[in-house]
């Protein structure tokens, strides 16, 4: 994973406490299980580095979403197209949503998710205003 994508300028970073271990959350979030219990109805496979997954939600339908990178227990960051995605109307660009993870404790997890990559126009904030509602996570 190259290092300068960690530091990447954010569009927006939403945070929260979980009293769960890190290793459990970030295990929550790569795992194609457990994350169908809580954000997606289906994903096509666990996250690793490369992986292209389709997740589907009833509500929204099937998108692909590329991984980036995973630094285990730390990181996750996830490609989608702005267009796929249905965010963006006629241009299609790549958005990168960054998942960070750090143990605040041996039991208290803090779960950072921010994105980068919107355009600063009028179609790129309600992108990705829309995207930080986050479903059913928020």
């Amino acid at each position: 994973m190259n290092e300068a994508t960690a530091t990447t300028e954010r569009n927006y970073t939403v945070r929260t406490h979980i009293n769960k271990p890190v290793a459990e959350m970030s295990k929550a979030v790569a795992d194609r299980e457990i994350i169908t219990k809580y954000f997606v109805d289906a994903s096509s496979l666990s996250i690793a580095e490369g992986h292209k997954i389709d997740w589907t939600r009833d509500d929204y339908g099937t998108n692909e979403v590329v991984i980036k990178g995973v630094i285990e227990n730390k990181l996750i960051e996830i490609g989608l197209d702005s267009r796929n995605w249905e965010k963006t109307g006629d241009e299609s660009y790549e958005v990168v949503v960054h998942i960070e993870f750090e143990a605040l404790d041996g039991c208290t997890t803090v779960v950072s998710i921010g994105e980068s990559g919107w355009r600063r126009d009028a179609e790129g904030y309600r992108g990705s205003h829309d995207n930080c509602g986050g479903g059913r996570i928020c």
